[in-house]
């Protein structure tokens, strides 16, 4: 692994936990050394004002950006951003949505993280972690409960072979994964964003902040990926090591393939999943 890979897995172990309503919660993984990230708040301020005049201007794109963000604060994705301490380092996340060719009445409202102000973006001070697979020659510079999570990313090819073992086969997907994982409280304040109070469009706007890891973030694929693997561990012992090995094995990213010898064999593996 590069030596970025390693700090990111360092920073990871023992952080990344379980709190007590059985969330799994894990710190914003930021290379040692950063540069120091200004105050975005203005350059913030003004691509949510243009944003807002887009939206204004298309009623159907308005409505579901609404509905998106909606979701966004009933789900507890988000919540009202406290107060900055004096010189208290931040930085604000612009907004803008995207449309899946697919899904022409649905659309995601997308965090700009690699937004630039002064040169530095919040993505350029991030760790993006071992998603593309990596092999370790020295496993002893990890500890033990490092090394089992080392490769991220199965093997794409190895993936869609084990897919075509049997007669039946299963996909599934995970609803949005980056989201199934809070940001550690101390680290929020650098997912800030401005949006209208109460999710009106015609009230002013205010500062919000994420709780979870946001679509965007170069460092999200890796902390889920490592996220969706500690649960299926950790679940082992109730659900069996079919699942847990279907979680590590079988998923690409948020995507899940897994062959089976029969119908109801593969109807209960999902739905001990």
């Amino acid at each position: 692994m590069s030596y970025e890979d390693k700090m990111f897995l360092k920073q990871m172990d023992n952080k990344f936990v379980r709190d007590a309503s059985g969330s799994w919660v894990a710190p914003l993984p930021f290379r040692v050394p950063r540069q120091s990230l200004p105050n975005n708040r203005q350059q913030a301020l003004q691509r949510a004002k243009l944003l807002d005049a887009s939206l204004r201007r298309n009623p159907v794109k308005l409505e579901h950006f609404l509905t998106f963000m909606s979701k966004i604060f009933d789900n507890n994705h988000a919540e009202h951003a406290p107060p900055l301490k004096d010189h208290e380092e931040c930085w604000y996340l612009p907004l803008f949505g995207v449309y899946h060719l697919k899904k022409p009445d649905q659309i995601r409202a997308v965090f700009d993280s690699s937004a630039k102000c002064n040169g530095v973006s919040l993505n350029s001070v991030l760790l993006t972690g071992p998603v593309a697979g990596c092999c370790n020659n020295n496993p002893h510079t990890l500890n033990h409960s490092t090394r089992q999570f080392q490769n991220l990313t199965n093997d794409l090819l190895g993936l869609l072979i084990r897919f075509r073992k049997e007669m039946v086969a299963v996909t599934a997907d995970i609803q949005h994964m980056f989201h199934c994982f809070l940001v550690r409280e101390d680290h929020r304040n650098y997912l800030r964003f401005l949006w209208h109070r109460d999710k009106d469009i015609d009230n002013d706007l205010v500062e919000y902040r994420m709780r979870v890891h946001v679509f965007r973030n170069s460092t999200s694929p890796a902390v889920a990926t490592l996220g969706l693997r500690k649960t299926a561990q950790a679940s082992g012992k109730d659900f069996g090591n079919r699942v847990t090995q279907f979680v590590s094995r079988n998923f690409y990213v948020d995507d899940g393939l897994t062959p089976s010898t029969t119908k109801e064999e593969a109807i209960n593996l999902i739905k001990d999943t």
